[in-house]
């Protein structure tokens, strides 16, 4: 049971990690609105070396995008591809309710956000990030960042007036 709630979490998460890496490389502003245009040939590169996930980056492609457009989107793949699919329909409602997934996504979004730069000036495939963040929760300071993450809220040291 633990094995498949982990299996889940990792399929779960990759695909909102996707999602925001198709964002990050490929959403282009035209005019008031943002787009993902991806090239034919790197949506098959993807369905090829990532099968599940190469399905969301083609049904993203060419679509405008908002932030509710977009979490729409992956909530509506997720529900297609896992839910009742690959795991019991009550699984990944578990898993993107639990802390483990909160603080998976937190870790990630402080990962991008630190290395920006880097990203942004030398352009990586999904595996390629995958392997950098997994390189760098590691690392002194991703183990304090998951610590502090999954460090329960200490609503102790409120103070009384």
């Amino acid at each position: 049971m633990a094995d498949q709630f982990k299996q889940a979490l990792k399929d779960v998460t990759d695909i909102c990690k996707f999602e925001f890496w198709l964002r990050f490389y490929y959403m282009v502003k035209e005019g008031d609105e943002h787009k993902i245009t991806i090239s034919e040939s790197d949506v098959a590169t993807m369905k090829q070396d990532l099968p599940l996930l190469g399905g969301l980056a083609a049904e993203m492609n060419n679509e405008v995008m908002t932030p509710e457009k977009s979490q729409q989107k992956i909530m509506d793949f997720i529900q297609n591809r896992l839910d009742g699919e690959r795991y019991d329909m009550t699984r990944i409602l578990s898993v993107l309710n639990s802390k483990s997934y909160q603080v998976e996504m937190n870790a990630f979004h402080m990962w991008v956000e630190a290395h920006e730069d880097q990203l942004e000036d030398n352009p990586m495939n999904f595996t390629e990030w995958m392997q950098l963040f997994e390189a760098w929760k590691r690392t002194g300071k991703g183990q304090e960042v998951l610590q502090t993450l999954s460090s329960p809220q200490d609503d102790s040291q409120e103070t009384t007036h």
